[in-house]
């Protein structure tokens, strides 16, 4: 075979692929010609679904937007009292807690003053009723001994012992 019989083959078989592969970009073409088509149809489809959606939600976010806006205007306000009102209880309750810390202080100083004049008249009592008491005790022992050696002529063998016990007194 000679180069010439080659080089015709070799044209004709690249003739053929182009043939073929022109082809092919013609049904490539085609197809993609068909896939647009149908994605503008269901583009538009979905842009006629959802362009309603759209507007409704552009109208109800511009009447809600005011509305939110008042809330939360009126939520900040109220955090704001809230938060006022909290510092001015804690503030009232500290002075409350003060006042009542003070009183039991005053109330507890006066029972306790109480207390001890009561201890202190109840000692002056008992001191001023036991010490005649014992010295009538001893004046009546001492006469019942002048008794008891007038009337024997003795003195008596067991001496009787007077205890002057302070806590005798009730």
């Amino acid at each position: 075979m000679n180069n010439e019989t080659l080089l015709v083959i070799f044209v004709g078989l690249t003739g053929f692929a182009l043939i073929v592969q022109a082809i092919v970009m013609l049904v490539a073409f085609l197809t993609m010609r068909k896939t647009i088509a149908s994605v503008r149809s269901d583009v538009e489809e979905l842009r006629a679904s959802a362009t309603p959606l759209l507007s409704m939600s552009k109208d109800l976010l511009e009447k809600i937007a005011p509305k939110v806006e008042s809330i939360a205007t009126d939520m900040a306000d109220l955090t704001q009292r809230l938060k006022d009102q909290t510092a001015e209880l804690q503030s009232t309750t500290t002075e409350v807690l003060d006042r009542v810390h003070r009183q039991t202080t005053r109330v507890d100083a006066i029972i306790t003053g109480v207390i001890d004049s009561i201890e202190y008249a109840t000692n002056v009592v008992a001191y001023s009723v036991s010490r005649p008491v014992r010295q009538i005790s001893a004046l009546l022992a001492s006469a019942k001994a002048f008794l008891t050696v007038l009337a024997t002529g003795r003195r008596p063998e067991q001496q009787t012992e007077v205890v002057a016990d302070q806590d005798m007194f009730v």
